[in-house]
């Protein structure tokens, strides 16, 4: 096998590992408070490593996951509705989620 090989079979290996502790992560989530409207549900968990905290949007009608972030704050706060986003971390420029949420928040919503 040759050194660039090598490289790449670490390189995908520890983006495999990355992202399998990432799934980890999330579906150990816990304390979760959700936020009721009529066409989006917010949902803030905590998460297990420090001061992690997941923002989860769902389908008010289907309960389908439509957006999925990660975030850090000591302590989290509830979602602010506006008419074309929500907001979940208001000392961030891009702690929001458009509504309707965008394809490729959904997409991303679909993965484990």
């Amino acid at each position: 096998m040759t050194p660039q090989r090598v490289v790449l079979v670490l390189i995908i290996f520890c983006l495999g590992w990355l992202y399998w502790d990432d799934i980890q992560n999330r579906r150990n989530a816990h304390e979760c408070k959700r936020d009721e409207g009529a066409l989006y549900v917010g949902e803030t968990c905590y998460l297990s490593n420090e001061w992690g905290t997941l923002f989860r949007l769902y389908d008010g009608k289907t309960g389908e996951l439509l957006a999925e972030r990660q975030y850090l704050t000591p302590e989290p706060r509830e979602p602010i509705w506006e008419p074309t986003h929500v907001i979940y971390d208001v000392g961030s420029n891009d702690g929001f989620v458009r509504l309707p949420p965008t394809w490729w928040d959904r997409l991303w919503a679909k993965l484990p």
